[in-house]
């Protein structure tokens, strides 16, 4: 992968281009955000190196990138690590099966953690690997990023929400957190203060398998609505499940960071 240009980030932040408005953006910020108050100090000072700078919204605006990247020509190779599809019969992720040549989001996370943590790397490539790190841990705990095969995690069940109709995907991807919290800020604060987690064991892959699983079990379960029209009742849950999801998403970011960042 060519190096990821700075100034690219810069328009990202500046711009207001449609995928800034949707784990849309504000998502990524909020895990990206919690995993930066969970980190320990020799992995948050190997990140402020990284990074080149101590400015937390700056580090955190690293984690939205990705989307962008992928829909440039240079990018376009990455947009199936953004997810994982598992059949409908499947009871969980099968790397064989359901990662062909390793492009899915439950490898990808393995792939760039390595390269993060790698300090004989280019300090760019490093840089480029704490975004993917970032960004594909946050997509993996939205349940429908290891959705089914079938209906393309979501985005092929159409539902109607406030009178209007979208898909499955985008309602648990951005509309609920766009209707219920109106600044990112605010919505990490209070998942942070009423659901987060601290981070557990050093991770490895394994436990990415078990994230993803996870996700996909509650896709399962609890991500389908009863009817197209999204009820009150759905709505409440499935809002209360996204602030616990992304929770889970910034330990586990925490995680991530907290093993491959631990430099002496």
């Amino acid at each position: 992968m060519k190096p990821f240009s700075r100034l690219l980030l810069v328009a990202i932040i500046s711009t207001n281009s449609p995928f800034l408005l949707a784990w849309g953006a504000d998502g990524h910020r909020v895990v990206g955000d919690l995993a930066l108050d969970r980190l320990s100090a020799p992995a948050r000072r190997a990140l402020f190196k990284i990074t080149g700078t101590s400015n937390r919204p700056e580090i955190i605006e690293w984690c939205i990138w990705p989307d962008a990247y992928r829909s440039t020509d240079e990018g376009a190779w990455t947009a199936p690590l953004h997810f994982v599809n598992i059949p409908p019969q499947a009871d969980g992720y099968d790397s064989a099966r359901d990662c062909d040549g390793g492009l899915c989001v439950t490898e990808a996370i393995g792939q760039f953690a390595a390269e993060l943590g790698n300090a004989a790397l280019p300090a760019q490539q490093r840089l480029e690997a704490f975004g993917f790190v970032c960004h594909f841990v946050a997509d993996l705990s939205q349940p429908l990023h290891a959705g089914f095969e079938n209906d393309r995690g979501g985005n092929d069940f159409l539902i109607t929400y406030n009178g209007q109709q979208q898909n499955l995907h985008r309602f648990w991807d951005s509309t609920l957190i766009l209707q219920h919290a109106y600044r990112w800020e605010w919505l990490s604060k209070v998942v942070g203060r009423t659901y987060a987690p601290n981070p557990g064991k050093p991770w490895t892959q394994d436990m990415t398998v078990d994230w993803t699983n996870d996700a996909h079990g509650i896709a399962a379960t609890l991500a389908y609505p009863e009817s197209p029209v999204i009820s009150q009742a759905f709505e409440a849950r499935s809002w209360s499940l996204v602030q616990w999801q992304l929770a889970k998403g910034g330990r586990n970011l925490a995680e991530v960071l907290n093993t491959v960042l631990d430099e002496p």
